[in-house]
This record gives C-alpha cells, structure tokens and sequence, in this order.
C-alpha cells in the first residue's frame, strides 16, 4: 500500500498545474487546476514542453498485459476499460525530456526513437496523440500499479527494442507521437534561421515577439499540414518560443556578412564565364527550391533582373 501510495504521490506532483480533462471526450476539453482535474475520467498528464510519462493506446482484448505479450518491462501504470478491455499503458521516465529545445536535441530525438519503437511492438493506436489519457485515479478504470515502482531511463527501455530502424537520421521521423515534435523543430529552426535577419534588421519596439508570433503560425501551419494528429497550440508555442530563443541570441548580423563576403569572394575567384554560368545553374536551383528572385539576386550578389532572366532560360 506504501508503494501505491509513493506512486499516486508521484503521478500528482508530474501533472501540469492546470492541465486539460474531461469526464466526456466528445463534450470536449476542459483547462481546470490539477486538484480538479484528478477527479476527472480523462486528464493531460505531461505538459507540452515535457515527457515525464510515454503514453500508448492499445484497442483491443486484454490490452493490459500487451505489454508482456509484446517482451516489454511492466508500465508504471495500466489502465483498463472494465467493459471491453481496452487500455492506456504508461511507462514513467526516472529522467524527464525536454522538447523542442535547441541544446538539448539528442534527448529528444532518442526518445521519439524509443517511443516508435515500443509503440511498434505493443501494436498500439499509432493515431492517438498523447495528450490526454485514462486518469488512473478514476474509478471508472481498472487501474494496475507497478509492484515496485515502474520508473525507467531511456537505456534501460532501448535494451527490449531493436532501435536502429527508428533512429537512422536519413530516414524522416514518424509523424505520430514525439516524432511531431521533432519533425515540427527540424522544420522551423531552417525556416527561423531565413527569417532571423529579417527581423532583426527591421528592429524597432517589439520586433522579438514578432518574430516568435510568426514561427508561431508556421509551427501551426506544419503540424496541421503535415501530422494525422496535429500539436496543440501549446506544444507550438514551446517549440516556437525556443526556436526564436536560440537564433535570435545567436545569429550575429555582422558575422554573417563576413561569411556573406568571403563567399563571393571565393566565387570571383573563379571569374570570367564559369563564373557567371556557376552563378545562373545556382540561381535555378535556388529558385526550384522555393526562394524568390530579390533573395536569389542578393545571394549570389548579382542583379534581379538578371536572376529573372536566368532563370526563365532552359538550362
């Protein structure tokens, strides 16, 4: 009973302080203080800039024991649907994740790895988003507790899974789970590195918090864009906000500049017609790849109108 206790203990102080809950999915979320919401059916258990807990949904006949069916270690917690069986397996991590950070990446990306790859043995929901769960201390589910205590590192739970299919870096990550989280920073920290000068440049009474409103929306846009089961508007704003964090205190205007200049130097070194036909094939493939004349012009330090020409040419 200690133990029990130890772990309802436990479970409570990892909550979000007013996380979202329910009694009725299909009524809707609700944001109410954790003392609430622990006496609803269904509760946030991480926030959205932490894994504490990994969360799967399995749909099924005797969902509480997949995790022994599939070779895996016993869930801190299990909770079961008494009236067809399904369940919510719960897996406690002894050392929490954060996510969408720029210098803490590795940990991440090893955790949307791991979390693949038990999701893949235990046949769970690969739909199902995470962010809310069965609460286990509802009486509505029948609830299984860890018989001593249920907390794990990332190496232990990698030890029961074949990982290197879920982690080789050629490969885009999954786009359920904590894949969308890694795939929704990859997208906008290239995005927010373009954009960072931009807003610096322009300056001026609240140019930071525009900027980070901008990655904002563009986070939104690829996760609904690009996830089955897009992030929630606080995980985008986590995302975002470190995001501009980062680039903005470390892209250096100047620094850029110097870099900016040292390349077309080296590329005037190469001078007469290889020089001007390497310029007019860059043009065309930066302009295939999305980016519009007056940013191509200034890249390759040229004219735009010349860009213009060059690029409406058959190679």
């Amino acid at each position: 009973m200690d133990m029990i206790a130890d772990q309802l203990q436990l479970f409570q102080s990892r909550l979000p302080s007013k996380p979202y809950c329910t009694d009725n999915l299909a009524s809707g979320l609700m944001i109410r203080p954790s003392a609430t919401a622990t006496r609803k059916k269904f509760i946030q258990v991480n926030p959205p800039w932490l894994r504490s807990w990994l969360v799967f949904d399995i749909d099924r006949a005797n969902a509480a024991v997949a995790w022994d069916d599939a070779d895996l270690p016993e869930p801190f917690w299990t909770s079961q649907n008494p009236e067809n069986g399904h369940a919510h397996l719960c897996y406690g991590l002894d050392a929490p994740v954060l996510l969408g950070h720029h210098d803490r990446q590795r940990p991440m990306r090893y955790l949307a790895a791991v979390e693949a790859a038990m999701r893949a043995k235990l046949d769970a929901d690969p739909g199902y988003s995470g962010l809310i769960t069965k609460n286990p201390m509802h009486k509505a589910w029948r609830t299984f507790w860890h018989p001593v205590g249920g907390l794990y590192c990332l190496d232990d739970l990698s030890e029961w899974l074949e990982l290197p299919k879920f982690i080789n870096k050629r490969d885009k990550v999954e786009s359920v789970g904590i894949g969308r989280n890694v795939s929704t920073f990859d997208h906008l920290r290239h995005l927010a590195y373009r954009q960072v000068r931009g807003w610096k440049e322009r300056g001026g009474h609240g140019a930071y918090v525009y900027y980070q409103n901008s990655l904002h929306d563009l986070a939104q846009q690829y996760t609904h864009n690009e996830h089955p089961s897009p992030l929630d508007r606080s995980e985008c704003h986590h995302i975002a906000k470190s995001v501009a964090r980062w680039t903005w205190n470390h892209f250096d205007i100047e620094a850029s500049d110097r870099k900016f200049s040292a390349r077309q130097s080296s590329r005037g070194k190469l001078g007469g017609r290889p020089a001007m036909e390497d310029k007019q094939a860059s043009a065309r493939l930066m302009k295939a790849q999305g980016m519009g004349v007056r940013a191509i012009a200034r890249e390759l330090n040229v004219n735009p109108s010349s860009v213009s020409r060059w690029v409406l040419q058959k190679p």
